[in-house]
């Protein structure tokens, strides 16, 4: 799976899970292309979440075991 692919499914997994709003997901993805554009790596984009605290830690840890779960029943 590419990069891009995990980044936009960790935003939507969670936007459904009401952890944060689509305009939220919006500004952080903003954040990392022009961090990306910049400096030439992106950071992830739970970590921007949390920076901006829209996302705890907790919720970035639920997110991504939503991610490991869909991943290992897709397989």
């Amino acid at each position: 799976m590419k990069t891009e692919d995990r980044e936009e499914r960790f935003g939507i997994i969670a936007e459904k899970k009401g952890y944060i709003s689509w305009p939220q997901l919006l500004e952080a993805l903003e954040i990392q292309i022009e961090e990306n554009t910049k400096k030439g790596e992106a950071r992830f984009i739970g970590d921007i979440l949390c920076d901006l605290e829209f996302l705890t830690k907790l919720q970035v840890r639920d997110v991504l075991e939503s991610m490991e779960k869909a991943i290992t029943k897709d397989e």
